[in-house]
């Protein structure tokens, strides 16, 4: 069918092209320098260092990608799939879930993936014949996600689902401690993060210096010191209602020496368009560097809302979980959906709560054209939840060096910022032509009723007739 509507739309984003606030973030460059001033975030940024070529360490890369059949009952078939391809001339090893579920809600999509490429790393790396194990995405947004989701009510059909998410919670954790004890390094990349968690330690760290250099000008309360501090250590205090209203007020009330500059500093912190890319850009081109690294973040259990509440000790933690496992129970039996043993789904929250590791985390550029690339890496001495150490310091003195020479071995370009995990991207995702495959063979093979959305999507008739019901 002809396209009507792209007269409409061409002008509309003409419209939006004159809109000065799709270009707002191009006045951050050059406000920075003016905010900035403490030793140890100038000297974030380091050039890139020569590494050693690694040519011949064994590697192994895995991603998924998950697709979802709703019918026409409100249930759904989820098709989750996970690839791992090495650079050894080994079969890659790859699985699919293939899962049906009562209720449809978006959050079982991510969980039955996240649990696939766990299942499917552990596999790979139980065969013994890799030094690095590479990962696609965050894995502080993949634990702390998964925590959120067996404490917070998002959705209530979310419920039905937390054991599910509780058995991806125990893969996850799997892959890491059996990569610890086979001595395998584990990497995890992302190259379009979101994550705010350099930017909320840059911009609270200076907000805290050009505050106190007012003092005793300026009266500054315990209090506010306080806020500033937790925007400091934790992971994000603006998602606090309490927090993010003081510090608008703040901002309006301020009248130290740097007010203006208080004013822009507290706006970016506020601003969830800015994140860690994005800052980290501007750093870079104060500092001139082409191709750099920044220091080494070590991140605990820093999430604002855990620390806000309570639950980085892990009995008050587990209280939560324990309540929200004993309303997925009642759910499921309701609907005949499996049964649950609560406690031992317990323990194995515990279990991972009490040993999971904390995370080295940095940003690398590898060019000039580039975008910085967040980097990953477990770091076993010391569990997330242990409150003897900082929630974020910045740790120095660990070596990683085999890890960043293995990722610039595998650099080619921007599209392929590493080559196996581009690879498994390519095999692991979803196109339209083969999902309509996935989605027919479903139809015909077990005779279901999809909602009739989906089949317009495709302009195709995937609804089996009811005499194809009768034996």
């Amino acid at each position: 069918m002809a396209d009507i509507f792209y007269d409409i739309y061409y002008k509309r984003l003409m419209e939006l092209n004159e809109n000065h606030s799709l270009r707002r973030i191009n006045t951050m460059h050059g406000v920075l320098s003016k905010i900035i001033d403490a030793s140890d975030i100038r000297d974030l940024w380091k050039s890139l260092p020569t590494f050693s070529r690694h040519d011949n360490n064994k590697a192994v890369a895995i991603d998924g990608g998950v697709r979802e059949l709703e019918l026409r009952d409100g249930s759904a078939i989820i098709i989750a799939r996970a690839i791992a391809v090495n650079n050894i001339g080994e079969q890659p090893i790859k699985d699919v879930i293939v899962d049906w579920i009562p209720v449809f809600t978006p959050v079982i999509k991510w969980v039955l993936l996240s649990y696939i490429e766990s299942e499917v790393a552990l596999r790979t790396i139980e065969r013994g014949k890799y030094d690095f194990l590479l990962l696609d995405g965050s894995l502080y947004a993949k634990i702390t996600a998964l925590i959120h989701e067996l404490i917070l009510t998002k959705g209530f059909l979310d419920l039905y689902y937390i054991p599910e998410v509780i058995r991806a919670l125990e893969s996850l954790y799997n892959v890491l401690e059996r990569a610890r004890e086979l001595g395998v390094n584990v990497i995890f990349v992302a190259k379009d993060s979101k994550l705010k968690i350099f930017k909320d330690y840059i911009l609270f760290k200076a907000l805290k210096e050009l505050i106190l250099s007012d003092v005793p000008f300026v009266n500054v309360s315990k209090e506010l010191l306080d806020i500033l501090n937790r925007g400091i250590d934790w992971y994000s205090i603006v998602w606090i209602r309490n927090y993010r209203n003081k510090l608008i007020s703040l901002a309006k009330n301020y009248n130290g020496t740097h007010r203006d500059l208080i004013r822009i500093g507290i706006r970016m912190a506020l601003s969830q368009s800015i994140s860690d890319i994005m800052l980290l850009e501007e750093l870079v081109r104060m500092r001139g560097i082409r191709a750099g690294m920044t220091r080494k973040l070590l991140i605990g259990a820093m999430d604002a809302y855990l620390n806000h509440k309570s639950l980085t000790q892990i009995d008050n933690l587990l209280k939560f979980i324990k309540d929200r496992i004993e309303d997925s129970a009642g759910l499921r039996t309701v609907d005949d959906y499996d049964n649950l043993n609560i406690d031992e789904e317990l323990n194995k929250v515990r279990k991972v709560l009490i040993n999971f590791p904390r995370i080295i985390m940095l940003y690398i550029k590898f060019n000039e054209s580039d975008t910085p690339i967040s980097v990953e890496i477990p770091y076993y001495d010391w569990p997330m939840f242990n409150q003897g150490v900082p929630w974020k310091l910045f740790y120095d003195k660990i070596d990683i060096s085999n890890h960043l020479g293995l990722l610039m071995s595998m650099y080619k370009d921007p599209i392929h910022y590493n080559k196996l995990l581009w690879l498994a991207h390519e095999y692991a995702n979803f196109g339209e032509d083969q999902f309509l495959e996935y989605a027919m063979t479903a139809v015909s093979k077990l005779r279901i009723q999809t909602k009739r959305r989906f089949g317009m999507a495709f302009n195709i008739n995937l609804n089996p007739q009811p005499e194809d019901f009768q034996e």
